[in-house]
């Protein structure tokens, strides 16, 4: 398709002092492709509300020219004006523009980055290795608080590699080993790859431990492993796989020619040409760092950026949590309930780690979330909507364990495809215990009608024999679904059940 461009006027980017909706966005202009993510805030966790990727291909010929391939260039500004237009007609005064590894390394990339400029009164910030691998490293910290081992971010130019050390960054290498340089070079790249990787001393540091990995292009290997093996939840963030399944992987898509991988089932038609060489550099890489785990982060550079905004006190926040309050904000009746209704079960899960308090706290926030949906589907709801959501803080069986909690609250009894896919993710103990919280929940809402302080005047006490409820001081509260809902609780603890009124 033919374009016909027509002259292109200087504007001012800024469209308001103050945001309507606080909206903040990030343009990433890559070695391979330039992408708008706008996000509902400078939040802890931020939520994208729009995301558009366009594959313009800036870096795939700059190793041999040293330049910005030509129509590349014409296509990247092309996206990033149309990308410009969109932020004001949305009216984001919080925008952040950046540039990495073909923009700063070309002759012309300056020429490129003044030429955008002005067309668009955008202002580029173009990154160093250093500051790239920085910022991608907070954005996995971000998605992932406490993490250790190391990030790696593959992008078109060059590979950006950290150490994370109890959820801070240490060493860091940014390595001009992407898959659009590496196709230009005549001989086998294999290479060139381990001696890059080879001058890394402190890589071998990080043996045992994850490897966070970041880009397209091992997202798609990581799309691809679901799609061979049937993995039953399609949500690529907080992945996890042992390294050895990956480095098989990658050695097998690193031998396939362009026809060969059309027939592989989860295989990305933009990614056809790159994938082999993205799967290279994962084989080697796993070959020299020698970690136990893949772990796959949908969070990166863009998000670090926001969290670099961050004061420190937010960045200390939990981010699974300040979805989680964010959603209920939205969508709950009573989400002030929350705190209460983990004071009031707090009795029957003594002795909890807590990654399961915690996991049962986010449980709580989102114990009302699904009413508006029609009662027959509120526990569909709540589960498809937990286990396929943008939550991050969270491996794949945390998720489906909090999704079947949810689910249990709203009865649960219901079947299907989805709730088969979350069991089989989790082991038949933390199945038990996501049912009794849920229930535990359910309780609580029915007793209380979802009302802020009507808790407050009854307990719950665990004996070896019996779930006791307690409501000497709001014996009017009590009725017959209360009673039922008491003894389907009691069951799943293998007790019987009894009311103390008077």
């Amino acid at each position: 398709m033919t374009v016909t461009a027509k002259p292109i006027q200087p504007k001012s980017l800024i469209v308001s002092e103050t945001p309507p909706d606080g909206k903040i966005a990030v343009i990433d202009v890559g070695s391979n492709s330039v992408r708008l993510v706008v996000y509902d805030g400078l939040h802890r966790a931020p939520y994208p509300v729009f995301n558009e990727k366009v594959l313009c291909g800036l870096g795939r010929s700059l190793d041999q020219t040293g330049l910005l391939d030509a129509g590349a260039v014409d296509h990247a500004a092309r996206t990033v004006r149309r990308f410009v237009e969109l932020l004001r007609a949305m009216q984001v005064a919080d925008i952040e523009v950046v540039a990495t590894a073909a923009v700063r390394d070309a002759a012309n990339g300056d020429d490129f980055v003044a030429t955008i400029e002005r067309q668009t009164g955008a202002v580029i910030r173009v990154l160093s290795g250093t500051e790239e691998a920085r910022l991608s490293s907070l954005g996995v910290l971000s998605a992932c608080p406490g993490a250790d081992g190391i990030m790696g971010d593959l992008g078109g130019g060059s590979l950006e590699l950290v150490a994370l050390r109890s959820g801070e960054t240490a060493q860091a290498s940014t390595l001009p080993i992407g898959p659009l340089r590496l196709r230009n070079i005549a001989s086998k790249p294999r290479r060139v790859i381990d001696d890059a990787l080879a001058g890394l001393s402190w890589l071998p540091t990080v043996a045992g431990s994850d490897l966070h990995v970041v880009g397209g292009a091992w997202r798609a290997l990581g799309r691809i492993h679901m799609a061979r093996t049937g993995y039953p939840l399609k949500v690529l963030h907080g992945l996890a796989l042992p390294a050895a399944d990956m480095e098989t992987l990658a050695r097998l898509i690193s031998g396939l020619g362009r026809t060969s991988l059309k027939r592989i089932s989860g295989v990305p038609k933009e990614r056809l040409d790159m994938l082999p060489l993205a799967a290279l550099i994962l084989s080697r890489l796993l070959r020299v760092a020698q970690p136990a785990r893949v772990v796959f982060s949908a969070y990166g550079l863009r998000e670090g950026l926001l969290f670099d905004k961050l004061a420190a006190t937010r960045r200390a926040e939990d981010p699974l949590l300040d979805l989680c309050r964010r959603a209920a904000q939205r969508r709950a009746r009573f989400p002030e309930h929350a705190d209460e209704l983990m004071r009031w079960t707090d009795p029957l899960f003594g002795g909890e780690t807590p990654g399961r308090r915690r996991l049962r706290q986010a449980a709580a926030v989102l114990s009302d979330f699904a009413w508006r949906a029609h009662p027959e589907y509120r526990a569909e709801t709540a589960l498809t909507d937990i286990l396929h959501g943008p939550f991050v803080g969270l491996d794949h069986a945390s998720r489906a364990w909090l999704a079947l909690c949810v689910h249990a609250r709203y009865t649960g009894s219901a079947g299907g495809d989805y709730v088969r896919s979350a069991r089989s993710i989790i082991d038949p103990d933390d199945l038990a215990s996501a049912r009794r919280v849920g229930l535990a929940l359910r309780l609580g809402h029915t007793l209380s009608g979802g009302v802020p302080g009507l808790l407050d005047g009854s307990r719950l006490r665990l004996t070896a024999e019996t779930l006791v409820l307690d409501a000497r001081d709001s014996a009017e509260l009590i009725g017959d679904v209360v009673e039922r809902r008491l003894e389907t609780l009691a069951r799943a603890f293998e007790r019987d059940c009894a009311i103390e009124t008077g």
